[in-house]
């Protein structure tokens, strides 16, 4: 796990560097950008580029973490979790064929859950936009 950035001194971890190691030993690297998911991805355009890559273009990331509400805008509890691949993404696909209701598929852990903080979460998004987000960087 790399992180982008570190909470609480905001050092963007050698994410190329990590992911050089992860490959070598047949694993994939998950880099942690909770904190930094509205930001880093904003900096070189910002004027400030991070001092690493951070993201899928890095050969050997393998998954990424966002939280929306932190730095996005969005309110609290919505949170993201990107795959490079489908293949990857197939894995957290959870089946319980034992249910009393039948078999129950989901995408995520919990399950079925509201929907006010996606819908809240994708407005902000629209309402700041890449223009938005360079600028609060």
């Amino acid at each position: 796990v790399g992180s982008a950035p570190q909470f609480a001194t905001g050092t963007i971890d050698p994410i190329e560097e990590l992911a050089e190691l992860a490959e070598a030993r047949g694993i994939g690297l998950h880099v942690d950008c909770c904190l930094g998911g509205f930001v880093v991805p904003f900096m070189a355009a910002a004027g400030s580029p991070p001092p690493h890559g951070f993201d899928f273009t890095v050969r050997g990331v393998t998954t990424i973490s966002c939280d929306p509400h932190k730095y996005g805008f969005a309110p609290k509890g919505a949170s993201v979790l990107m795959f490079r691949s489908k293949e990857l993404r197939h894995h957290m696909y959870t089946f319980a064929t034992e249910w009393t209701g039948g078999i129950y598929a989901t995408p995520t852990m919990l399950g079925s859950r509201p929907g006010g903080v996606v819908a809240a979460t994708w407005a902000a998004m629209m309402r700041y936009g890449e223009a938005g987000y360079v600028e609060s960087t």
